[in-house]
């Protein structure tokens, strides 16, 4: 009888839990998850400030994740997989007469909690490999509006090379020292460039300033005789440059010209592997291309990105800072120079004086500029010199080294003479620095006379002014 008893009451209890269970309504085994592929960072619109975001900075020194590496990480990571709660076990009826067993010790429960998915992957860095040049972050908003400049701003006033009280046109990008990279213009292609950036979704828009961020160097040429252009990027890509080049017509027919990716070009043979393509627009008013304007799209579907640049190749105006009387040398080099210059302010009919004089620049829209400056003679002898277009966020003064230029561009295209440039006059000058930069056409450099003899090393520096051109209206439709 008593076993029969003991059969009836288990059953009965267990009845009595399971009814329990389904009063309680249905247990939740997991929670609740983001739909597939969407994180709290990828929106459409600005992103909630109180959840946690990338940084949309796009570090310049890292520049674009290595294409032949591992698994692709301008995508993004899948979402981890739910940890499902554990259902809690169905206690068993106490058996008559039985002594209940000592309460076990309670283990900690298993945490819930999905942990949060990891950021967007940043660029992929190889520590020892750094860019040749200062790593830059890109730090500032796209201003709202147009910026005028005072009045009595003369572009071929050389005093404004140092003038503190005018607002620079910026590429939105700065380096880790504090230095902000610069248009060398008046106009306000730049700031509206980025600005339009600013309108695109979250996601596009850190992919097309992770792709500004990683252009090191860009280098546009046009033959006069075919009107064929050449553009050639340097591109830092998982801890190394890779130099991406691409071919087209030079679009001065009021239209954008298509860029197709080419093997070789600039004197660069290609060795990037990503998809590329773009389109060449001229924007001078007057139907010239002294102020071009290049997009490129870089990379395959869906982690494409876009790159806006910039080029800009004109004549200059030339001041030219010279010792006083007798606070030089006699060293026949210098005056050799003195005579070059003196010759072309007095405009004098002899071959040792300034025929043309350039200023030629590329700014990449939210990442780097770079400029080179070149004056040659009638007797052949060129001064040229490159290096990266900064300035103080206040003021105008620097102090940046600058490289030479052994060869005019034009030289290229010189099928008949092959020694159409001389550089005695460049191998003249020891050091060359970039010591002003207005950011709107107009840089200051300074030249100082190589070691020579018992001779101290006489210095003059030499102000590049812009002859600038109206440029087309700025409008969605005049860029196209």
């Amino acid at each position: 009888m008593l076993p029969m008893l003991h059969k009836h009451t288990m059953i009965t209890a267990a009845l009595v839990a399971t009814l329990g269970l389904s009063a309680c309504g249905k247990k939740k085994d997991l929670i609740e998850q983001p739909a597939p592929g969407q994180t709290s960072d990828q929106t459409v619109t600005q992103p909630n400030p109180t959840q946690k975001t990338d940084d949309t900075s796009g570090s310049i020194g890292g520049g674009l994740p290595d294409p032949n590496a591992q698994g692709d990480s301008d995508y993004n990571p899948p979402l981890p997989e739910p940890i499902p709660e554990p259902s809690k076990p169905t206690k068993p009826a106490p058996t008559p007469g039985k002594k209940p067993d000592a309460p076990k010790t309670q283990q900690p429960k298993p945490s819930t909690q999905v942990p949060p998915a990891p950021p967007a992957p940043g660029p992929v860095v190889s520590e020892p490999a750094r860019p040749t040049t200062p790593p830059v972050v890109d730090t500032r908003p796209a201003p709202g509006g147009l910026t005028q400049l005072p009045p009595d701003y003369r572009t071929n006033d050389a005093a404004n090379v140092t003038r503190d009280n005018l607002t620079k046109r910026m590429t939105g990008a700065v380096t880790e020292d504090g230095l902000v990279y610069t248009s060398s213009s008046t106009d306000n292609l730049l700031n509206y460039l980025r600005a339009r950036n600013e309108k695109v979704s979250y996601e596009t828009r850190r992919l097309n300033l992770d792709a500004a961020a990683s252009v090191v160097s860009a280098k546009l040429s046009v033959d006069g005789l075919s009107g064929d252009a050449v553009v050639t990027l340097k591109v830092q890509e998982g801890g190394s440059q890779k130099v991406y080049n691409l071919a087209g017509a030079n679009g001065s027919e009021g239209y954008a010209s298509p860029l197709r990716s080419v093997r070789a070009g600039n004197g660069e043979r290609s060795t990037g592997t990503r998809a590329i393509e773009g389109t060449l627009k001229c924007l001078d008013l007057d139907g010239g291309c002294e102020t071009t304007f290049v997009r490129v799209k870089i990379g395959s579907s869906p982690a494409s990105a876009i790159i806006n640049l910039v080029f800009r190749n004109s004549a200059a105006d030339l001041y030219f800072h010279l010792p006083a009387a007798g606070k030089h040398t006699d060293n026949p080099e210098f005056l050799l120079l003195q005579e070059f210059m003196l010759s072309t302010i007095q405009r004098l009919d002899v071959d040792n004086k300034v025929k043309t004089s350039k200023i030629s620049s590329w700014e990449v829209v939210n990442g780097r500029s770079g400029f080179n400056v070149a004056m040659k003679g009638v007797n052949r002898e060129l001064l040229a010199f490159a290096g990266p277009l900064l300035a103080p966020e206040a003021g105008t003064g620097v102090n940046i080294n600058l490289s030479r230029i052994a060869k005019d561009q034009e030289d290229t295209l010189d099928l008949i003479s092959l020694d159409n440039t001389r550089l005695n006059y460049a191998n003249y000058i020891g050091e060359a620095r970039l010591i002003a930069n207005n950011g709107l056409g107009q840089v200051r450099i300074a030249l100082k006379m190589r070691k020579r003899g018992a001779y101290a090393q006489d210095q003059f520096a030499v102000t590049f002014m812009r002859k600038i051109k109206p440029i087309v209206d700025l409008t969605d439709d005049n860029l196209k």
